[in-house]
């Protein structure tokens, strides 16, 4: 980034927040470049005890297999954002339950330097028989443990993801809290914690 995306100035240096940081040179605009950022979200739906794994039809990683998964957009909320991707990519309706994990990667890309957090859900399987489109996913169903191990290119963090998944407790997973904390609800945000445990049942 080399111009301000509000007022177009030649982007300088500025001491921000214990590091310098390109800024505007314009204290009446006052943009700040924090990085650039992403984030995805992926999927572990579970069906009879296995896994539903798309295989990508696109690089990086063509004809690997993997859970579905993708970026979040910048205006949707996050549980639409991996129950959308599940749909798109293998035709399947699922319900997000909760997390169970995450991913932080710090590393370059083709547009410069990212960071990108890939929060991994545990969903509950509603309807459809996996499809793709011969494009995005060339491939798409329902597989065991026993079978990835014989399939090629099952990638490594869907492997662990499925792996949490089985092994979590049933309530073990950070869930979604629709506003039923003590914490006022704010637009735009949504709460994740641990399930609540009644001491009085302990």
């Amino acid at each position: 980034m080399r111009y301000c995306p509000n007022c177009s100035q030649p982007l300088t240096t500025k001491f921000d927040g214990g590091r310098d940081r390109l800024a505007c040179p314009d204290d009446g605009c006052g943009f700040i470049h924090f990085g650039n950022f992403s984030i995805g979200a992926a999927a572990v739906v579970m069906r009879h005890g296995k896994a539903l794994l798309i295989q990508r039809g696109q690089n990086p990683g063509r004809g690997s297999w993997q859970i579905p998964g993708g970026y979040v957009e910048h205006d949707e909320p996050i549980l639409e954002a991996v129950e959308r991707e599940v749909l798109e990519e293998a035709s399947v309706v699922a319900k997000a339950r909760d997390v169970i994990g995450f991913r932080h990667s710090i590393g370059g890309s083709i547009g410069g330097p990212s960071t990108n957090l890939y929060v991994v859900f545990r969903l509950d399987y509603i309807e459809g028989e996996p499809a793709y489109d011969n494009d995005e996913v060339i491939g798409a169903g329902f597989y065991s443990l026993d079978e990835m191990s014989q399939m090629d290119s099952v990638q490594g963090l869907s492997r662990w993801a499925i792996d949490k998944a089985i092994r979590a407790e049933a309530l073990g997973g950070l869930h979604p809290e629709n506003g039923a904390t003590s914490m006022p609800a704010r637009p735009g945000w949504q709460l994740f914690g641990l399930p609540h445990v009644d001491r009085d049942l302990m």
